[in-house]
C-alpha cells in the first residue's frame, strides 16, 4: 500500500435511498472540456492497488480516448501518467483514472 492511500482518508459513502449506495463526490473541480465517467472504481491495475473514493475516470469532451475501458481491467503497471489540460490533470495513459 503506498503511503499516499494511508495518509488519504476515506470519505463517508451516504446513500441515495433506502439500501442504494450513492457515488462518493469527485474529490475536484476539472478544467473546461474534462468531465468525470459518473460510475465507482474500485481498484486499478492487475494488482487491485487501492482507489481513493471519490475518484473517477476522466473523459475529454464527454468520450473515452482510454485503451482499457475500466481501471479494474487496466494492464498498466509502470507507475507512469501524463498531464493534460495545462499540467493540471495527471491520469494514467491507459484507463485514464485521475492519478492526480
Amino acid at each position: 500500500m503506498s503511503t499516499l492511500a494511508l495518509l488519504t482518508p476515506k470519505k463517508p459513502v451516504e446513500t441515495a435511498g433506502p439500501g442504494t449506495p450513492a457515488l462518493p463526490a469527485p474529490l475536484r473541480e476539472l478544467p473546461a472540456g474534462l468531465c468525470y465517467r459518473a460510475e465507482p472504481v474500485a481498484h486499478h491495475g492487475p494488482h487491485r492497488e487501492y482507489v481513493v473514493p471519490g475518484t473517477f475516470v476522466v473523459l475529454i469532451d464527454g468520450e473515452s480516448p482510454w485503451a482499457t475501458a475500466r481501471p479494474e481491467e487496466c494492464l498498466d503497471t509502470s507507475g507512469q501518467g501524463v498531464w493534460i489540460a495545462d499540467y493540471e490533470v495527471l491520469v494514467c495513459l491507459s484507463c485514464g483514472l485521475d492519478c492526480t
